[in-house]
């Protein structure tokens, strides 16, 4: 079957989408407003982009009516920084929890009782509880649109980084799996554990790895 995305409402599209690009990583953004109030929200569209420079990249989404705008991307466009959080098993509950939809300037910190500490470059606090931690600048923000369904690209350069001394290798700077148990997200409600079901393939890199597996 060929789906013509024109020919389908957003509801369509999105379970869709939601259910066939899988499994996402959840960035949990933390991001202040013009008067330093804290926002704490999840967002699985989210991915790494390149290394030099470290960036991030992350989506907000049109929010249901009458908002325009998400909290987080009005935050970002006042005070151009944020923090991803890595969400990891032992966070998910609170990861879930901020999601909901509190009136603008109310703390997801508050609610979900996890610790802002401050953050060493940018002007959000960073999440106690969250192994790893991205604090980084906006580089861009590109609308898509902003017609429901739509959403934006917010761009990040990574200024510092933070990780459990325990998760991590000192030499090759890998973060150990199954200690951090990072959480994916699935289609609708639910979640996986990326470090609960996983294996490892020989990446061929070379002529000669290609040659060398005959």
């Amino acid at each position: 079957m060929e789906l013509d995305p024109a020919t389908l409402d957003e509801a369509s599209i999105y379970n869709f989408m939601m259910s066939t690009i899988l499994p996402r990583p959840i960035a949990w953004i933390s991001t202040v407003d013009a008067q330093g109030r804290p926002n704490l929200a999840p967002y699985a569209y989210f991915m790494g982009v390149c290394c030099v420079p470290m960036t991030v990249l992350f989506c907000p989404v049109v929010p249901p009516a009458p908002k325009q705008k998400k909290d987080t991307l009005r935050n970002v466009e006042v005070v151009p920084e944020f923090v991803v959080n890595v969400a990891s098993a032992s966070c998910i509950d609170a990861v879930n929890l901020s999601a909901a939809p509190l009136p603008a300037g109310e703390s997801e910190f508050d609610l979900t009782g996890v610790s802002a500490v401050p953050s060493s470059r940018v002007r959000p606090p960073r999440v106690l509880e969250a192994a790893v931690a991205y604090e980084c600048r906006v580089r861009d923000i590109i609308e898509i649109s902003a017609a429901p369904g739509g959403g934006w690209v917010v761009l990040g350069t990574v200024l510092a980084a933070h990780v459990d001394d325990a998760l991590l290798d000192p030499v090759t700077h890998q973060v150990d799996l199954q200690g951090l148990r990072p959480i994916g997200r699935l289609g609708g409600g639910s979640f996986v554990n990326a470090a609960s079901d996983t294996f490892t393939l020989t990446r061929y890199k070379t002529l000669a790895d290609l040659a060398a597996r005959k």
